[in-house]
């Protein structure tokens, strides 16, 4: 038996050690305004991701089964998430972080954070204009049209009498909806400078990642360029299509002009799927067995929308692609478009949700209209849907010519949204002067008055112009290295890849520098065009313009 301390060693010896003891520790110093914000704003954006995923959802559920969604419900209990000291929290924390990445995702977060605040505070005249614009309706020959039925009620239409009496009677339907767009363009313009703005222009450059000024230039360039060649081309497409001058025609004839792109008995029902699949075989991908990626291709679900969609739920772990085979040329536009996204996200490796999920469009537009492009290939079309010789050469002139009415249509946008929110803007003789150029028409007193209508928001038409320009450069690259039928190259594949892993973390303008441009380069889809068409387009090399001193 092991003896026993006396009391008095015992005390002595536990005296001695607690005279001995380690000091503590100083405490450690308060945390600084940058580590205290980033606590702040980490917890912020795992709530927004959350919320943006609940939202997703209902989107998937709506647009797959036709189930209505409660999108108000998700923000309950959130309601303080999206505010003005939320966003200005953002804000300071990248004023004081230097790290290009960081200040990447922050910016991203900012303008995602800002966006929703802005939807908040026009929610009610927003929901308004929604509500107002699903009910509107016109009167022809005692029927009630809906006016969202107006451009396929166009484009079907054989009389050109019917066609401007459908587009005449649609003008005082859509006059109901000024007063209420007047509204929210005064809120929008009072919350933009709130949120801290110097103008409407600022933040929409900040929101499209662009000096907005530089990039207008370039869309005066590309109507300069492209005024000669577009009337010829308009020409020949309307004397074809419609058996008449393209001075005759209006407006209202555009959507008919158009209809061309259609190819009877071909695209056929059931066959966009496979061919989309067969395309990215030949790269080595297969959407269907990447376990990220769920494909919902039934044609059972009366309410399921037949357009096709792709949804990133949470990249790149939940990416979903809906699909309802319906049949012809457009919808294979469609479906390769959806395709480009839904490839985007499922092959992204960013770990960050803000340069995953969040950040401007332009790049993830540009691997959709890659393959969106694949329709105005004339060796795709002949491998896989057979198109080939006049048959051929007609669609594609339709569809160049389409594309090219597109290019101008956007530049002519962002050049009238760019006059609108300057000083002493006179909108309805900026969009007459815009439409008439644009068109290469006069413009009637029923165009100008959807002036308003027209608008969009924060310069949209940016994004469109660059990744057309953006996707014409890769596609370029992509047949320089791997060769005109680029989509069977294994080595293909594994660029995209590499390209696509980036996530929304990569910039337009450093997507142009890895294909070893300086920036946006419009000659090398005004070539193509001009090329298909027969006409000489030619802009000349641009440096992309600059982003603005706060994008990264």
């Amino acid at each position: 038996m092991r003896p026993r301390l006396p009391a008095l060693v015992l005390g002595i010896g536990l005296g001695l050690l607690g005279g001995c003891a380690t000091p503590k520790p100083p405490a450690p110093p308060p945390p600084t305004e940058a580590q205290r914000l980033a606590e702040e704003v980490a917890r912020s954006t795992t709530e927004a991701q959350a919320l943006l995923e609940a939202q997703d959802l209902l989107v998937w559920n709506f647009w797959t089964e036709g189930t209505q969604g409660d999108m108000a419900a998700t923000y309950t209990g959130r309601e303080g998430l999206f505010t003005l000291e939320a966003i200005r929290k953002i804000e300071r924390l990248r004023q004081l972080d230097a790290e290009p990445r960081q200040v990447r995702a922050l910016t991203a977060l900012q303008s995602h954070f800002a966006g929703e605040y802005l939807s908040q505070q026009l929610a009610e005249v927003n929901d308004a204009l929604a509500n107002l614009e699903a009910s509107l309706t016109f009167q022809v020959d005692g029927h009630d049209v809906r006016w969202h039925e107006l451009e396929r009620l166009l484009a079907n239409e054989r009389s050109a009498l019917k066609r401007r009496a459908l587009y005449t009677a649609a003008t005082p339907a859509l006059e109901r909806l000024t007063p209420l767009i007047r509204k929210r363009e005064e809120r929008t313009e009072a919350l933009v400078r709130e949120l801290g703005y110097a103008s409407y222009e600022a933040f929409g450059g900040e929101l499209r990642q662009a000096d907005l000024g530089r990039l207008g230039v370039l869309a005066e360039e590309v109507l300069q360029a492209t005024e000669a060649p577009y009337q010829v081309v308009m020409e020949r497409l309307s004397q074809r299509e419609l058996g008449q001058a393209y001075a005759k025609l209006t407006r209202a004839d555009l959507p008919r002009l158009f209809r061309g792109r259609e190819v009877e008995g071909l695209f056929l029902k059931g066959e966009g799927l496979l061919r989309a699949h067969g395309t990215l075989a030949g790269m080595g991908i297969d959407l269907g067995e990447m376990k990220n990626v769920r494909i919902d291709a039934r044609a059972d679900v009366k309410r399921k929308n037949p357009r096709p969609l792709a949804l990133g739920i949470r990249v790149p772990q939940d990416v979903r692609l809906s699909v309802k085979p319906v049949g012809g040329a457009l919808e294979q536009v469609r479906l390769l478009h959806e395709f480009g996204h839904a490839l985007h996200s499922a092959f992204t490796q960013e770990p960050r949700f803000e340069l995953a999920k969040l950040g401007n469009p332009t790049v993830t537009e540009t691997y959709a209209a890659l393959f969106e492009d694949l329709m105005d290939d004339p060796v795709w079309l002949e491998e896989h849907a057979g198109l080939k010789d006049k048959e051929r050469s007609d669609y594609l002139a339709a569809a160049s010519a389409h594309k090219l009415f597109l290019i101008r249509r956007a530049a002519g946008r962002l050049l009238y949204a760019l006059a609108l929110h300057r000083p002493g803007a006179d909108a309805r003789a900026l969009y007459q002067a815009m439409l008439e150029r644009v068109d290469g028409m006069p413009a009637s007193a029923d165009d100008v008055a959807r002036y308003l209508v027209d608008q969009e928001d924060f310069f949209q038409s940016a994004d469109n112009f660059r990744a057309w320009f953006l996707a014409g450069q890769l596609q370029g690259q992509l047949k320089a290295r791997f060769g005109p039928a680029w989509w069977h190259s294994l080595e293909a594949g594994t660029f995209l890849k590499g390209l696509w892993a980036q996530g929304n973390a990569l910039s337009a303008r450093e997507l142009a520098r890895g294909l070893g441009d300086d920036g946006i380069v419009p000659d090398v889809l005004l070539l193509r065009l001009g090329t298909t068409l027969g006409v000489p387009m030619k802009l000349g090399s641009h440096e992309e313009p600059a982003p603005p001193a706060s994008a990264p």
